[in-house]
């Protein structure tokens, strides 16, 4: 997938995005890990991943997943910086943030899983609901039934 997230800002501006695991950790641009803000010296720079202005619209769009290091149905937060100097920097102004549920290969939403496939095997209750291509499973839950509620487990 490509372009994710999508940021409003002034045009002409040199937007970057850094993004984070639930843990608070920062991703790494190269794709190698996420790690604390600053482990061994590192700053923004090495944790900008670059976003593209539409035009001259002020419309800005970058890849969630440029590495190989996020993975699995989990949220990520995400932040816009508007880059001041030549390179991105610790003090770059923040102009947009949010949450991004990841499937392993683009966002999860309400609309994927209720517009595409859902299987449910009859035997464990577990119900697989699939990505655009009807073949990749993005999400796995087992409804339980106990006397008074029902528990959904995602997986």
């Amino acid at each position: 997938m490509s372009n994710e997230l999508h940021i409003n800002a002034a045009s002409g501006k040199t937007i970057y995005i850094v993004r984070f695991n639930e843990a608070g950790e920062v991703a790494r641009s190269d794709g190698t890990v996420f790690e604390n803000w600053g482990t061994s010296g590192h700053d923004a720079d090495d944790y900008d991943v670059s976003a593209s202005e539409v035009g001259s619209s002020g419309h800005y769009v970058a890849d969630f997943d440029s590495s190989n290091n996020i993975a699995g149905v989990r949220k990520y937060f995400w932040r816009a910086h508007d880059q001041a100097g030549a390179n991105p920097a610790d003090s770059d102004p923040v102009v947009e943030s949010s949450e991004i549920i990841w499937a392993g290969n683009g966002e999860l939403t309400a609309k994927k899983i209720l517009a595409n496939k859902a299987v449910q095997n009859k035997s464990t209750g577990a119900i697989d609901y699939y990505d655009d291509d009807g073949q990749t499973v993005i999400l796995t839950h087992t409804p339980t039934d106990v006397e008074s509620s029902i528990t959904r487990t995602p997986s």
